[in-house]
């Protein structure tokens, strides 16, 4: 039996009036969120209707029908629970302020008689707003002390009513004029009716999160018994690990790690569902999986993992705000939990990421190929069981090596950057000193030669605010130190006394090694410390050893592709083997036909494009479909074509292509 529809409206008072009925709000359904500006809406809805003596539209409710004990009407609310919660608290509102209605309104609205339980309210919110509900609808409100919008609002609406220019008995009797939509589903737990009707209603209120829309998919068609079993089994425990933000991030990190492509924060729910059925998986499965990822999440967060070695570097990651990875680690995390790989290999690999992140924030290089990247190390198949020099492999050229690294902490002003970089920077080298953990948090940066100079530094010191221009920010002026405000703009000698009793070896240091605090002093300084920090995140050596290593990139990276050639080009994880820069540009076209051959207008579009492709060819290629194409390209430019094209079509995120390098003997065949 498929589900069938009933649709139709209705007065309030219709839908509320039955003796038997009960409505339930399902356990996955969001706790009542609504404030006193949606709660003022409908109460100036009732105004208007009392106004205008008319019916007067309140919105829709959608819910799955059901028999219960002694022939009840249940009514599984799929859509409208806020709304009816608050219905049901400005009925309760109205009955405490007119004691002529209060029977009428207890026993034809508000309460089920036929219940067997000793509660015979009609409405079962869930769990977190039951007790308050029971407080408010049983008069017990003295008894209850927790803070609770229930309460809250079912106060807001009694004080509107008491002040309102209608009388109690206008109120009510308006509500007769409160009209609405009901979509009534015969409940059939094979059919994905109420779920699609849920998604399409733009109903008033608070609107639903990602992670909401997923809770809901997961949880809608399954009986309630098992709806309460894996809702408190599963989904209560990933709650408590997430904020509603961090919940949608981590789908969003779970959907790349498992689809191998870029998931879009707005497209978090279809792609789940594309996900889910693709895997032929049920609810349970599902939500057993979510939770064990989840769990790794949390790990990964909180730098809290099972293997030691592991939580220092994703405490530096985490500092480097780079949770861009994380899909990448969700999967070497779970490999290790089943003994696919050892703890060593998963330490192996994340210094490894911790060296390149550091090394590109540093060296201040574009970040927006790392999520290419990491979806093209989520695919396991391409490791060929060897991560690390899948790893290195993908990284390799752009992996800044010693010399630019070197360069830029030289000349760079490494407090400026983003992502408390200078801190970190530090804390590790203090970390290298003592193997001791750092409290990041706790730990202030000091300049040792002041940001603002006093007349004392500038008479000490010759050229000091030169100096401090040039170099106040470069790692060998930095140190760590609690005394920062203590120490404001003192002087060298009187800063050289206090460093010499540091808590910090690396401050304690500086009275050590230097006497005197001048451009001499910070330049020795940033180089000893750039040595170590070359140390302390290095470039894998065979990166620079191994000439067929080959590296992935996304199309709108901008590398040097001098002396390489391209072996394969990847779109939306189709894999097209390549031989020459030529033969991508080919390939390339050919799929954006294949794709959609309305592609051709949005090229032609671009006089551009039309001119170089299309209108001028003194080297045509004629493609599958009959077109014929310009082919005689640099490398250079056939890159270019292909990414102002990708960003066309809509498909740069899409676009990946793999090079190695190209020896002397394919010089003849670059193009």
């Amino acid at each position: 039996m498929r589900n069938k529809v009933k649709a139709d409206s209705i007065h309030l008072f219709d839908f509320l009036e039955n003796g038997k009925t009960i409505f339930e709000i399902p356990v996955f359904q969001r706790n009542y969120e609504w404030d006193e500006q949606q709660c003022s809406q409908l109460f100036k809805d009732l105004t208007i209707a009392a106004e205008d003596d008319q019916d007067h539209f309140i919105g829709a409710m959608v819910y799955v029908a059901e028999t219960g004990r002694k022939l009840s009407h249940i009514y599984r609310i799929i859509d409208g629970q806020q709304r009816l919660m608050s219905l049901m608290l400005l009925l309760k509102s109205l009955a405490d302020v007119n004691d002529q209605v209060r029977a009428e309104i207890q026993e034809q609205y508000l309460t089920n008689k036929y219940l067997e339980e000793n509660n015979h309210l009609k409405l079962k919110p869930v769990a977190h707003d039951m007790e308050a509900f029971e407080a408010v609808m049983n008069d017990r409100l003295d008894q209850y002390n927790e803070p609770s919008k229930v309460v809250k609002n079912y106060q807001y609406f009694k004080k509107r009513i008491q002040q309102s220019e209608f009388s109690s008995m206008e109120l009510y009797e308006a509500l007769n004029h409160f009209n609405m939509v009901y979509i009534e589903l015969t409940n059939d737990v094979q059919d994905e009716n109420p779920q699609v009707i849920f998604e399409s209603l733009n109903s008033t209120g608070v609107s639903l999160s990602a992670s909401d829309l997923v809770r809901n998919f997961l949880l809608m068609k399954l009986d309630s018994d098992k709806q309460s079993r894996l809702y408190q089994e599963y989904w209560v425990k990933m709650e408590r690990i997430f904020t509603t933000n961090t919940f949608a991030d981590f789908i969003r990190f779970y959907l790349t790690m498992k689809m191998h492509k870029m998931i879009n924060k707005t497209k978090i729910y279809p792609l789940y569902k594309e996900f889910y059925h693709g895997q032929g998986l049920d609810s349970e499965e599902a939500l057993a999986d979510l939770y064990r990822f989840a769990i790794f999440y949390d790990q990964l967060i909180h730098a809290e993992t099972g293997i030691q070695e592991l939580n220092p570097i994703l405490r530096h990651i985490n500092a480097m705000d780079s949770r861009v990875v994380y899909p990448y680690f969700f999967m070497m995390l779970e490999m290790a939990s089943t003994g696919e790989v050892s703890q060593d290999n998963v330490v192996e690999v994340a210094r490894i990421m911790e060296s390149y992140l550091f090394r590109l924030k540093a060296c201040q290089l574009p970040t927006n190929g790392l999520n290419r990247m990491v979806i093209a190390l989520c695919d396991k198949t391409k490791a060929a069981g060897d991560y690390r020099a899948r790893l290195v492999s993908l990284l390799n050229t752009s992996f800044p090596d010693d010399k630019k690294f070197a360069d830029s902490l030289m000349n760079v002003n490494l407090y400026s950057l983003r992502n408390n970089l200078a801190k970190l920077a530090l804390v590790v080298l203090e970390e290298s000193r003592t193997k001791e953990t750092i409290d990041f948090d706790d730990a202030q940066v000091e300049h040792i030669m002041p940001q603002r100079l006093n007349n004392d530094w500038r008479i000490e010191l010759p050229n000091a605010n030169r100096i401090n221009e040039e170099l106040g920010g470069v790692i060998g002026n930095l140190t760590l130190t609690k005394y920062n405000q203590e120490m404001g703009n003192k002087v060298f000698s009187e800063k050289r006394e206090v460093y010499q009793t540091s808590n910090v070896s690396l401050t304690r240091e500086i009275a050590t090694d230097y006497s005197v605090w001048n451009k001499d002093s910070i330049v020795k300084r940033t180089e000893q410390l750039i040595q170590e920090l070359i140390a302390i995140f290095p470039k894998p050596v065979d990166t620079l050893q191994v000439e067929s290593i080959t590296g992935e990139h996304a199309i709108t990276e901008s590398i040097d592709i001098t002396g390489k050639k391209p072996t394969r080009l990847t779109i939306n994880d189709e894999d097209i083997p390549l031989d020459s820069w030529r033969k991508m540009l080919i390939s390339f076209m050919e799929y954006i036909w294949r794709l959609d051959s309305r592609n051709y207008e949005k090229i032609k579009g671009d006089s551009s494009l039309n001119k170089m492709l299309f209108a001028s060819q003194r080297s045509p290629e004629i493609l599958d479909n009959g077109t014929s194409i310009e082919t005689n390209f640099s490398a250079n430019v056939i890159l270019a074509l292909i990414s102002k094209i990708a960003e066309i079509c809509d498909i740069a995120d899409e676009v990946s292509y793999t090079i190695c390098l190209l020896y002397t003997s394919d010089a003849a065949d670059e193009l």
